[in-house]
């Protein structure tokens, strides 16, 4: 019996604690949370698709960051640019379905990533939306 509750109790934890981390990313995924992935700053914008991408394009602009090239492909952008002192800078952005999209920022180069830049060109995004 002992050995029955235990196991109880275990399964129940562990439901309870994926229940709550599920609740956690849910409700960041709109209060502003940015996931850091090998030299990309992540954000998920509840925006549609051509919307999102309207915005980063005129936050770039803001910024006086230089947009070298554009591609397009279905339901996903890759805006090459570079800063006035020629530090490259990528915005990946891409829909995850009606009204959510996600954008991925890189500034600077291999090893050394200026994520202070990338974090300034997503709140100069999320202002303008």
């Amino acid at each position: 019996m002992a050995r029955t509750t235990t196991i109880i109790t275990l399964l129940s934890a562990f439901l309870l604690t994926a229940g709550c981390a599920a609740i956690v990313v849910g409700a960041g995924a709109g209060a502003g949370v940015y996931t850091w992935v090998k030299g990309e700053l992540i954000r998920t914008y509840t925006e549609s698709f051509d919307h999102t991408e309207k915005t980063a394009i005129q936050s770039l602009n803001y910024l006086k960051i230089t947009i070298d090239e554009k591609n397009r492909t279905g339901h996903e952008t890759a805006l090459k640019a570079h800063q006035s002192n020629g530090s490259p800078v990528t915005v990946k952005i891409r829909t995850l379905g009606d009204g959510m999209t996600e954008v991925a920022v890189r500034c600077g180069y291999v090893g050394y990533w200026d994520r202070k830049t990338a974090e300034l060109i997503h709140a100069t995004i999320l202002n303008a939306i």
